[in-house]
């Protein structure tokens, strides 16, 4: 059986809190919620993950509760380790701790080190280790660490998670090779974002090479597939979603990549607009929603599964048959085109009553 899982953002605190709830109503059974300080204009990702997580936790009894994802710049991977075991007991083992290398628009602004792809992927996979080893720790058996980025000596916390052997870690992982690999070496799940079925095969293909040749279980790695739906029969609320979200796709995908798919980046190649480097302003936002202006829906609609209950499950059969084992889908009505927690009410029921069930 396919598990869903809800992604919220956006809206205000309370208005994720009930969606999240509700969600698990309709047959959800993970909520994910970003762990940024702000994104790219108009700034949505805001609140703080652990504090939400934590209020569904509190209202539901089976939902998984997940960060997406935390970075181990901006906090010491003890510290993540500590909070992750505390909503773990709190909930009874529900807690998935997704980590991911960071962006810069959380990082730079605040006097944090802005370090180099390679120098940031192998800060998170020291920092797995030191979190998997926290959760180990006890006062009767404290634990030492000597890396290149932390150092533990005779450390232990106190709290412990209930899952056993530890809650699982799921790495946020777009198309970097580096990040890639890193899942199939130590992650138990991989948490990506916007792609093609095609171009998420590719990237699984990576993954299952690392995992190979680190001696791991491939099969035993939990594939999420992120996927953007919007269930709608009306063509003028289609249009507005595909359009809404082609400067995202933009931002996120190697203009290489677009170019093999058809649509040529009409921004110059001196200009970065990527999004984990760029800055979360409106001078480099204008660029890709303006470029996004000449991309064809066709191209768009390759990421995403919109359109009428049948069109949004045969989308996410795409991702499917593509290798994922489960699916996070963030909705583009209630979050993206009109901000309104009504309209993600009605997307949550209509996923819940018209979509989830086909894969039961």
């Amino acid at each position: 059986m396919v598990k869903f899982g809800i992604h919220l953002t956006v809206l205000p605190v309370a208005d994720l809190v009930y969606a999240g709830v509700l969600a698990e109503k309709y047959g959800f059974t993970s909520a994910w919620v970003p762990d940024h300080y702000t994104d790219m204009p108009p700034s949505g990702d805001k609140v703080d993950p652990w504090v939400t997580l934590t209020a569904i936790g509190a209202q539901t009894k089976n939902m998984r509760l997940a960060t997406d994802v935390t970075d181990v710049i901006r906090a010491h991977p003890t510290k993540v380790a500590h909070i992750t075991a505390t909503l773990d007991e709190l909930t009874g083992g529900r807690t998935i701790l997704g980590l991911g290398a960071g962006e810069a628009m959380n990082i730079v602004a605040y006097g944090l080190p802005w370090e180099d792809p390679e120098t940031r992927v192998s800060r998170l996979k020291e920092a797995i280790e030191v979190i998997r080893l926290s959760w180990k720790s006890s006062r009767a058996s404290p634990v030492n660490f000597e890396g290149k980025f932390y150092k533990l000596k005779n450390a232990w916390i106190d709290q412990v998670p209930v899952q056993k052997p530890a809650p699982p870690i799921y790495v946020g992982a777009l198309g970097s090779p580096k990040s890639l690999r890193l899942v199939g070496e130590v992650a138990d799940g991989w948490k990506p974002w916007l792609a093609t079925p095609e171009l998420y095969q590719k990237r699984l293909e990576i993954i299952k090479d690392a995992a190979k040749k680190a001696g791991r279980d491939f099969e035993a790695i939990d594939k999420i597939a992120f996927i953007y739906t919007a269930v709608t029969d009306d063509p003028n609320m289609r249009k507005a979603v595909v359009d809404a979200i082609k400067p995202e796709i933009i931002m996120l995908t190697h203009r290489k990549t677009l170019k093999e798919l058809g649509f040529e980046v009409p921004i110059p190649e001196t200009v970065d607009y990527s999004y984990q480097r760029a800055p979360p302003v409106e001078e480099v936002v204008a660029m890709p929603r303006k470029a996004a202006e000449a991309m064809p829906d066709k191209i768009a609609e390759k990421f995403l599964a919109v359109g009428t209950p049948d069109e949004v499950i045969a989308g996410i059969e795409k991702f499917l048959k593509a290798g994922a084992k489960n699916v996070v889908i963030k909705d583009l009505v209630g979050l993206y085109v009109t901000g309104d927690v009504r309209k993600l009410e009605e997307q949550i029921k209509l996923i819940g009553e018209k979509v989830i069930p086909y894969f039961k």
